[in-house]
């Protein structure tokens, strides 16, 4: 009962049973129509942010249903979630299962984060299963070692020609040429920390 007491504590908020009382985003319908729905929370105060995770939760839910319900498993309008901050809303239940399945609904995430380490301290040993059901990573730079690791592997080695020439000279001139393949590790460019993974 007190476990139970503390975690529906931010429910005796007056506002907070008024916002969750009756459904006014009509969740399911986000794939009948174009539509654009934006869930903002405050970048200083995660006290609610629990919200945009059931937001989440049930957006998925709905649409993986009505989908499979009424579509025959194909929503007419691709749905594309653009989750940024996604390391600060609080863990989306399942998500390494989600994101290996709503492809085929017309169902698509975008999770934008700091850094990959901000993952798997969220989702621990999942972090890789969603990872690696992302087809596309955007990396736009960034300092964190585990992240700049991970993508190097990824990236691997690309091969560059080099060359040398040399002279030497005493009685008679002589010329050098040595040619050689040499690999080296993939750029990548520093330009903002930020790390997306999407799956479309």
């Amino acid at each position: 009962m007190i476990s139970c007491g503390a975690r529906l504590a931010v429910f005796d908020i007056a506002e907070l049973r008024e916002v969750t009382s009756y459904d006014e985003l009509e969740l399911d319908t986000l794939g009948d129509r174009k539509t654009a729905l934006f869930l903002i929370m405050s970048d200083t105060d995660d006290s609610f942010n629990f919200l945009i995770s059931m937001c989440y939760t049930q957006l998925f839910n709905l649409l993986c249903e009505k989908a499979d319900d009424v579509y025959g498993g194909r929503l007419p309008v691709h749905v594309r979630c653009l989750i940024d901050e996604c390391a600060n809303i609080g863990q989306i239940p399942k998500l390494e299962k989600l994101v290996a399945t709503i492809r085929s609904r017309e169902i698509s995430a975008c999770l934008v984060l700091q850094a990959q380490s901000q993952l798997k301290a969220i989702y621990k040993d999942n972090a890789d299963t969603i990872i690696g059901n992302m087809d596309t990573s955007i990396f736009l730079g960034g300092k964190e070692p585990t992240t700049l690791k991970e993508l190097a592997a990824v990236l691997g080695k690309e091969t560059i020609d080099t060359y040398n020439t040399g002279e030497s000279r005493g009685r008679e001139t002589s010329h050098s040429l040595n040619y050689q393949k040499l690999g080296k590790d993939m750029p990548y460019l520093f330009v903002k920390s930020s790390v997306a993974l999407n799956l479309s």
